[in-house]
């Protein structure tokens, strides 16, 4: 009875819009990540979902020259990076996305942990989508848990 009153008071077009704002706000969203040298957008968008990670810019270059065991200890610490990075978003409770792993060909399979954000809502507007990702990368400062990862992968990449 619910989605049938919803059909109904939205309607087709009201739905197709909905939909249609979704899908334009992941392309935004795609287009913030691309344009910040410490994100990664690793799946864009095909609908209103998207997926993307924290990688600091020294660690995506040193990504692109390690070999596959050095990718792999890397992938590693920014899994526990990203994980930690979403628990304390979400606790803190200003911004919100979920995580998710996938296995995208650029690593070879090997499967990693992402941000995975479904743009739905349509109040979120494009400040929002600046602030998940400026709130994601003062946790990786600030939060003393994802220091220390942090302190771990500069070693590693230093080395």
């Amino acid at each position: 009875m619910l989605v049938h009153s919803a059909f109904h008071i939205i309607g087709r077009k009201g739905y197709e819009m909905l939909i249609d704002r979704g899908i334009n706000k992941a392309h935004t969203f795609a287009s913030v990540i691309d344009s910040n040298p410490d994100f990664e957008l690793v799946s864009p968008p095909e609908l209103n979902i998207l997926t993307y990670r924290y990688v600091p810019a020294a660690v995506q270059e040193s990504l692109e020259k390690a070999s596959d065991p050095q990718c792999q200890i890397i992938n590693s610490l920014l899994d526990k990076l990203t994980k930690r990075i979403q628990k304390s978003q979400r606790a803190a409770g200003n911004t919100f996305v979920s995580r998710t792993r996938l296995a995208p060909p650029r690593y070879n399979g090997e499967s990693i942990t992402l941000f995975r954000a479904v743009l739905a809502n349509p109040l979120t507007s494009s400040a929002i989508l600046v602030e998940i990702l400026r709130e994601q990368k003062a946790i990786a400062a600030d939060d003393e848990k994802a220091q220390q990862l942090m302190v771990q992968l500069m070693e590693l990449i230093d080395t």
